[in-house]
This record gives structure tokens, sequence and C-alpha cells, in this order.
């Protein structure tokens, strides 16, 4: 097993008034494209910030100068407090290895070993691959080739090339692209163990069932045109229900929907594990008319402080 050690004094990365410009280089268009403007963000080891943002938003940008990729036009960016990338070893993620498919998973990884070495002369060779394919969940997976592995088994494979170069930080650009919802759970419960380990990672995305993967801890920021914002509460999606008799339709849906609440004439249950087509057709199995239905969305309940300690009596 890679162990993990950080600084504790300094943050793992510290992005300050950062701004980045990128030459268009396309006939027609302006000579420079905006991608950052003024972004501020501290992640310490062992902490998760995800951002979210559509297509454009400055994602991508955001990560590779968070990794050292690229350097920012304007502001500083400081790893465990020194302003040279190479201590913290940070790592650049995609979804995806970008070897041949028709490597095998332990060729792959001896062959990136190979590629940080080059970079890194003081990075040691690792001499076995097996802990590190334990470690991401690959165990049984060393002779099968990159092009027979599903979304999420390839994004473990990728972990662990990041995790050959034992870094400090991991920066990965919308790891969970190509996941459906149960590999993106698996996927997220991966990353949640790695930022145990000491890691900081920072993850983008454009959708926000990313923040709901990475649970409640992550820090979460939204990105609009380059400028960097605290993402706002979390909302879910309810389905109000439109019924006859409410207190019959109560009756009856409450053992198969014990999240069902009632609002007036209308019912509603949270859309968590389930689907709007789900409901409605639970509701013509019990026996339940529907005179009209709508999605809508509304700030997600957060969990209840925990009480403070009692006393013991004297």
């Amino acid at each position: 097993m890679i162990e993990i050690t950080a600084p504790q004094q300094h943050p793992a990365i510290e992005l300050q008034g950062i701004s980045r410009r990128w030459r268009a280089g396309i006939l027609g268009a302006a000579a420079e494209v905006t991608a950052l403007t003024d972004c501020h963000l501290t992640l310490r080891a062992g902490e998760i910030a995800v951002v979210t943002g559509g297509a454009g938003a400055g994602k991508t940008t955001l990560a590779l100068v968070a990794a050292g990729r690229v350097a920012p036009t304007q502001g500083a960016v400081q790893w465990n407090g020194e302003r040279d990338a190479t201590t913290a070893r940070a790592q650049f993620v995609v979804a995806r290895p970008w070897e041949y498919g028709f490597l095998t998973v332990r060729q792959a990884l001896a062959f990136h070993a190979d590629v940080l070495s080059l970079g890194d002369a003081a990075l040691p060779m690792p001499t076995r691959f097996m802990p590190l394919l334990l470690r991401v969940g690959l165990r049984g997976m060393a002779r099968v080739r990159l092009g027979q592995l599903n979304a999420l088994d390839k994004l473990r494979v990728v972990l662990a090339q990041a995790l050959l170069a034992r870094p400090r930080l991991l920066c990965c650009d919308e790891p969970f692209a190509y996941c459906g919802p149960a590999q993106r759970d698996e996927a997220a419960a991966l990353l949640r163990a790695l930022a145990r380990s000491g890691l900081a990672i920072l993850v983008t995305a454009r959708d926000r069932e990313t923040l709901r993967a990475l649970g409640p801890d992550a820090h979460t920021y939204r990105l609009e045109r380059g400028t960097l914002k605290p993402e706002p509460a979390e909302q879910q999606r309810v389905l109000e229900i439109s019924v006859p008799r409410v207190d019959e339709a109560m009756t009856r849906l409450l053992p198969r929907l014990p999240s069902l609440a009632r609002r007036g004439r209308r019912l509603r249950v949270p859309l968590i594990g389930t689907s709007p087509e789900a409901v409605l057709a639970l509701c013509r199995d019990v026996g339940v008319s529907v005179r009209g239905s709508r999605v809508a969305e509304e700030p997600a309940p957060t969990a209840d402080p925990p009480l403070p300690p009692q006393a013991a009596p004297p």
C-alpha cells in the first residue's frame, strides 16, 4: 500500500486570484479567450473539492492550473506552501487511460511508471503492482486488456497510474463522465477512500449528481463564465401528485413509499433512487387515481445538528 504523507501546516493547494487567458488560434475569433477570472480556492490534505459548471465554464482549465500543467496568466498557485508543483507531484486525472487498448492493466501501469520516472528521477520505481491494484479495486485484473474494461474499471486504472507518482493532490477532470449511476457511486466511494488516506482531491463535473455522490463533506463550488463561486444549496427533485381522495391515497401508498408527504390536496414524493414514471406506475398498481403531476425542485433537507451532551445527574 502506498502511503500518502503531506505537510499539515500548509494547504495542499492554494489558488490566489487566478486568471487564465488562452490564445484562440481560430480564424475570425477573438485573439484571446478568458477561461478563468480571479479564482480563489484552498484545499487541504484529506479534503475533496467539487467544482461544477457547464461546457466552456473553465473547469478543465482550473484543473490544469491546479495540477501545475498550465501556468496562470495572473495570480499565484502554491502547493504545500511552495510555488513549485513538482514537490506535490500533483496529477491530472481524466476518465480513461490514454494508452492503447491492447495493453493489459499491468502493462499500462508499468508503462506509466516508466513515463513518470523520465520526468522525476527521484521517484522510486515500483517492484510490485498488486498492492496498488487491490487498493483501487482491480483485484485479479492485471492481465485484462484496457479495451475490455468497463468505464468504472478504466477509471480505476487511471487512478492507479496517478498513485504511482506518490501525489499529494489529484485533479480529476470529469472523472465520472462515462459512468452510470451505480458506477459513479462506486467511483465516488473510491475517491473518498483516497482522501481519507491523506490525498487532497479536486473534482470537476457538469452535473450536481457528482456532488451527491461525493457526500456532504466535500467543498462545493460552481464556475460561471470563468468565475468561481460557492455552490448554491443542494436541490432535490420532488414529484407532486394531485389525487381526488388524499387520505385514501396516503393509506394505499405509504406502505410502498415511506418518504411520501402531504401538502394540502397534493402528495409529494422525493425522487431519490426512483423516477416519476415508477411512482406513477405504483399509483396505478395500488388503485390510486392521479389527476395531474409535475416534477419540482426544492432545497434538500439537511441533517439535524447533534444534540449537546446532557450533564450527568448529581
